[in-house]
């Protein structure tokens, strides 16, 4: 799992300093989303692993922020992505170095959602309108001690797997083991969503295409 590969992602069209910001750091965060979930940690990685999944209030945007700077520091930095050629052309090219297993996984879940992109926001949009109407979006984990009504349980649970099948997950029961809870799982899959989506939307209008990698 752990080989370091060149990973090459071309791009077109124009790009502005924001993109140059917003696209890698939303491949990074999803890199490391995949990373977590990844076979192969040794002991004291899945400590680390294993505490980010469960920390965070999950109020607002700082706990993804947080969650996922979590799961960055817990990546050794020898495999976390590194630029290692970049040429702004159209097209042009940015050649990562990382774990291409990872790559790959990350790859495969983004390319899914880039192909259905407007089913999928329809469906994602339809989790989180349910959670606002329930009054569920914001509530902050550690206050609410993770308490439903049998009714918001249920929709949670229907939710997670909704938002499970979308990002390709067969079974939930590893995140579910991580988090404690399906209404923290919900969350994070919700986060990972939305990262996936920044990503896809860069292939959908031709900004950017994933090449593939070779090991190093």
């Amino acid at each position: 799992m752990n080989d370091i590969g060149r990973y090459r992602i071309l791009i077109g069209g124009e790009w502005t300093l924001e993109d140059l910001y917003v696209f890698p750091r939303a491949f990074e965060q999803v890199y490391f989303g995949v990373y977590s979930l990844m076979p192969g940690h040794d002991e004291q990685a899945l400590e680390r692993i294993n505490y980010a999944y469960r920390a965070f209030p999950w109020q607002g945007g700082y706990s993804a922020v947080n969650f996922y700077n979590q799961l960055k520091y817990v990546t050794p930095p020898s495999q976390r992505p590194m630029i290692v050629a970049i040429r702004y052309e159209s097209p042009g090219w940015i050649d990562l170095a990382l774990i291409l297993a990872v790559a790959c996984s990350a790859q495969k879940l983004i390319t899914a959602i880039a192909t259905t992109i407007r089913e999928a926001n329809n469906t994602y949009g339809s989790v989180v309108r349910g959670l606002h109407e329930r009054k569920l979006l914001r509530l902050e984990v550690r206050r609410k001690k993770l308490q439903f009504k049998k009714e918001e349980l249920e929709f949670i649970e229907h939710a997670a797997r909704t938002m499970g099948r979308l990002l390709g997950f067969s079974s939930l029961r590893e995140i579910h083991q991580r988090t404690g809870h399906s209404y923290i799982t919900l969350k994070i899959l919700l986060s990972l969503y939305r990262r996936v989506r920044t990503i896809a939307q860069y292939l959908d209008t031709g900004k950017a295409k994933f090449r593939g990698g070779r090991y190093l």
